[in-house]
């Protein structure tokens, strides 16, 4: 990967709808070398798929929050694949240092938080104890 690439995959992660003869008058290369650069980066598996950018906060709420979960002597892998089971969970990292697992949640209200923490994540066998933080601001790198 060049120059070339990256600014072709920083225009693509900007809007992936973008033509290739867009692509060529937003960052001023040719077309032919959009078009080759683009088949070689999928050929290579470095673009992957093209997907939408949803406003997360009207489809899925814009309470979010990070929960710290600590887990008995049970198989971390299992307890994140249930976690990443629920709409609620974006994502989830099995961590080192005193907290096992941590997961991004995005909720509509504080009444689905408490529905999520009591009738969800305090039923998962192998949950030992969890701290949920809410999040006053967010930031998400583009």
């Amino acid at each position: 990967m060049d120059e070339k690439d990256l600014i072709i995959i920083d225009a693509l992660k900007k809007d992936a709808s973008l033509s290739v003869a867009k692509l060529s008058l937003n960052t001023n290369l040719p077309s032919t070398t959009i078009f080759n650069r683009i088949k070689k980066l999928k050929d290579n598996g470095i673009i992957k798929n093209y997907t939408i950018n949803i406003d997360k906060d009207r489809v899925f709420g814009n309470i979010q929050g990070i929960i710290l979960i600590k887990a008995s002597n049970t198989d971390q892998r299992q307890i994140v694949q249930k976690l990443l089971e629920h709409p609620s969970v974006e994502n989830a990292a099995i961590m080192t240092g005193n907290t096992d697992i941590v997961i991004r949640i995005r909720v509509k209200s504080i009444d689905d938080l408490n529905k999520f923490i009591l009738d969800y994540l305090r039923k998962i066998k192998g949950i030992q104890d969890s701290t949920t933080m809410i999040s006053l601001e967010y930031y998400e790198k583009n």
